[in-house]
């Protein structure tokens, strides 16, 4: 009789998981939010969409609200610019609202996260799951920010500590108000005001080496 294969040797179990089929999983999503609306998205219509089987995405999403969780925080973290410690803070500000609006610039993405929003108003489980895999990673990369702001001594501590969540509602608010409910697009004169806005909400002045 033969060996079994040593620890080492041995194939993997299952088959590995296909990053192109995860792609198109999440677009499909996207696609059909933003063409259909909550009501009409279904694991079979994703499925369909991506050119997969229905049964590759259940093996990644067990129903639709993860599906578009996972679709939307996909925009949320494709937004979010990596932390500069050598960068200054207006800078910083500047580089997160040039990311978010080249997101929202599409039209899939700003109409597939409305059609999120809006059902978390009728969906409380879908508006924890929002909150906890959407919303939280942005909170915790600002509030992240304004800590090394506090350690290199261009943010007061006690304000950092008081306005993490306001400073994350006012960037997120006022760009996603302008870009998905107003339908305007973000412009230079625009990027400066609310860079300045938030900078001073913050008591920082200009940055200096």
């Amino acid at each position: 009789m033969n060996a079994s294969p040593s620890p080492a040797t041995a194939p993997p179990r299952g088959r590995p998981r296909s990053s192109e089929a995860d792609a198109a999983i999440l677009d499909a999503t996207r696609e059909l939010l933003a063409e259909h609306g909550w009501a009409a998205l279904t694991i079979e219509g994703v499925a369909a969409r991506a050119g997969v089987a229905k049964t590759t995405v259940y093996r990644r999403f067990s129903s639709r609200t993860d599906l578009a969780v996972a679709a939307v925080a996909q925009l949320v973290e494709a937004a979010m610019v990596p932390i500069d410690p050598d960068c200054a803070p207006e800078e910083q500000v500047r580089r997160s609202i040039l990311a978010t609006a080249d997101v929202y610039r599409l039209p899939a993405a700003r109409a597939a996260y409305l059609a999120v929003l809006a059902e978390t108003g009728r969906d409380a489980d879908l508006r924890r799951a929002v909150d906890v895999q959407v919303l939280g990673p942005a909170r915790t990369m600002i509030a992240e920010r304004l800590a090394m702001g506090v350690e290199r001594g261009d943010i007061d501590a006690a304000a950092a500590d008081t306005q993490a969540d306001l400073l994350f509602d006012v960037l997120a608010g006022t760009l996603l108000h302008r870009m998905l409910v107003r339908g305007e697009d973000v412009d230079d004169a625009f990027v400066e005001t609310l860079t300045r806005t938030v900078i001073g909400a913050l008591g920082i002045g200009p940055h200096t080496a």
